[in-house]
């Protein structure tokens, strides 16, 4: 329906609107308006819209009052019961740059280490201390804004944020809040996400697309921790200063999953970039998720429900647990005629919920004021140019490649994970000889990461970290060469890489005489032979098949495989069993 009644407006902005309405003919309509409902079933006439909260009725009568006032209520029950709400999403991505000091100060920059053992005097906030701007960090943020297609800002400023905690020496974080260093931009997230919860940001082909707000740089807080006596905090400043950049998404998801997405190309991208590690496990990458829902005339209206934050999720899966919790308790209070209030909640990994940190009357005020001891950031157009003209190449670049090139979207997507992975890829491509990009990328993906993946145990780590020298990519490359010429089988492929992944450095004609006790057997008398006295072998098995059980042809194939020891090509034996079932010598 269309929603042209005033009073409708008026309420959604919390207000309390006044409905006069005359009572005539069974029906009830609103005097200010001249739409109606029927009295007897509760149903809008014209263009009424069902869904107006509950008003206060003025009529010429008691009776006609109450008659509105409960025929109304009946129509509002009925519709909002049948209308399904949206979830809506957005993200602020907290991520630590890899710069090897930090954002205001000469002090090292690395993850972990003593307690209080990487601390600058201003990172402490001694008296007289003031920040010194890191360019590199600059440098990282202009190089993310270029990625995401955002506008770097030639001028740009920092703010204090006052607010106090034991880990926040100064008393006031900086950061940009009036005039970041970016603005606009969109991540792509790839893969289909365009189900029954599909927003409106998608491109043609149903891929993901969440708009970005801003990008801000801005130095990270210490860390405090309760003392193993629980008499007291524990305040750990080696994280304090650390340079950050603060990633703010446009509310474009429309689920858990998507915002996991959003993360996920993001973690990709920063990595390519060198930006960051952006391990969530460690804290490199830290995410906050605003939700909120609303019905389907919200949404036609282009209006949000109250959102809440929720704080500090540290993995793609508590994302995902975390949003899809308070939609259902969103809705839930909804349902039970209860209000939306906002507020910043924490989600607790071991029940699935999400609980209140801060209410909206305690909600901090942050009193920003523009940070007196830094002058405004200004870059030139050939600044910005200059780090333009070094971008890498991009995960979803890397990735159109891979499957343009004949690689499933599966193995393409675990190949592009990391920029590690990538260039192993690549490598060994380029000693492959004459084997396709598609069985290529499935045997390093399947095979190889696969397999150091579940050797590791942490998804969230590079996989070929740790893999042994001899199992390079140029080797592998190599050895899926031998498998496109016919050497070797694919099964024979799989027992070298075996040695490979056990440290085994010998030459490969080595590790294959040792292990598969030499090449491959084609189409050779040596082969004909066998594949003759398995037919002799079995007679039943071979008459079955002349009579049209054609399954019977792998089990031949089969036996043949065994008495070679899987040195047989399957294809020849295959094309040789055929011939002598036919008759033919």
């Amino acid at each position: 329906m269309s929603n042209k009644c005033p009073h409708l407006g008026l309420s959604m902005q919390g207000k309390t609107a006044l409905l006069s309405a005359t009572v005539e003919d069974g029906k009830v309509t609103c005097n200010a308006h001249g739409s109606a409902f029927d009295m007897k079933t509760g149903a809008p006439v014209g263009e009424w819209c069902p869904k107006l909260p509950s008003l206060p009725v003025v009529a010429s009568s008691l009776r006609a009052s109450t008659l509105v006032r409960t025929t109304f209520n009946r129509a509002i029950a009925s519709a909002s019961a049948g209308d399904a709400l949206e979830t809506v999403v957005g993200v602020e991505i907290h991520v630590r740059l890899q710069t090897r000091s930090k954002l205001f100060s000469g002090s090292a920059s690395a993850y972990g280490g003593e307690p209080n053992s990487r601390v600058a005097p201003f990172d402490a906030s001694l008296p007289g201390t003031l920040p010194v701007l890191n360019a590199g960090a600059v440098a990282l943020a202009v190089k993310l804004g270029i990625a995401l297609e955002g506008e770097v800002q030639l001028r740009s400023a920092f703010d204090r944020k006052h607010y106090w905690y034991a880990d926040l020496p100064h008393g006031y974080q900086i950061t940009q809040k009036r005039s970041p260093i970016v603005l606009g931009g969109v991540v792509r997230c790839q893969g289909n996400l365009s189900g029954d919860d599909a927003g409106d940001e998608r491109s043609t082909d149903g891929a993901l697309k969440v708009g970005i707000e801003r990008v801000q740089l801005e130095m990270d807080t210490g860390k405090s921790s309760l003392a193993e006596d629980g008499r007291g905090t524990l305040v750990d400043l080696n994280r304090a200063g650390q340079a950050l950049v603060e990633i703010v998404s446009e509310p474009d998801m429309r689920s858990g999953e998507e915002a996991v997405a959003c993360v996920e190309a993001l973690q990709r991208m920063l990595r390519y970039l060198h930006v960051s590690d952006a391990n969530m496990e460690e804290g490199s990458l830290r995410c906050d998720v605003n939700v909120s829902v609303r019905t389907s005339e919200e949404r036609a209206r282009g209006v949000f429900g109250e959102r809440v934050e929720i704080k500090n999720l540290n993995s793609l899966r508590s994302i995902a647990r975390a949003v899809k919790y308070e939609a259902q308790r969103h809705a839930k209070v909804l349902a039970g005629g209860g209000k939306i209030e906002r507020e910043t909640r924490s989600f607790d990994v071991n029940t699935g919920k999400t609980v209140v940190l801060r209410t909206k009357e305690n909600l901090l005020d942050y009193k920003f004021t523009p940070e007196p001891d830094l002058p405004s950031l200004v870059l030139t157009s050939a600044d910005v140019e200059a780090i333009a003209g070094r971008m890498p190449e991009l995960p979803n670049a890397a990735y159109e490649r891979l499957v343009s090139g004949g690689a499933s979207p599966s193995a393409s997507n675990t190949i592009v994970a990391f920029p590690s992975t990538l260039k192993y890829f690549d490598v060994a491509m380029e000693n492959c000889g004459a084997a396709k990009s598609a069985d290529v990328a499935n045997f390093i993906a399947n095979e190889i990461i696969g397999a150091a993946r579940k050797d590791a145990g942490a998804t969230h780590k590079e996989p070929l970290s740790t893999l042994p020298r001899a199992a390079s990519a140029r080797r592998v490359g190599e050895l899926l060469g031998k498998v496109a010429d016919g050497t070797l089988s694919g099964r024979m492929a799989k027992q070298v890489l075996e040695a490979l992944m056990n440290s085994d450095e010998r030459a490969l004609g080595d590790i294959v005489d040792d292990i598969c006790g030499g090449g491959q057997i084609s189409s050779d008398d040596h082969l004909r032979d066998i594949c003759h006295s398995v037919v002799r072998d079995k007679p039943e098995e071979v008459r079955l098949l002349q009579g049209g059980k054609s399954k019977l042809m792998g089990a031949l194939v089969g036996e043949v495989m065994k008495r070679t020891s899987g040195r047989a090509n399957p294809k020849d034996v295959s094309k040789l069993l055929a011939d002598i079932v036919a008759g033919e010598p």
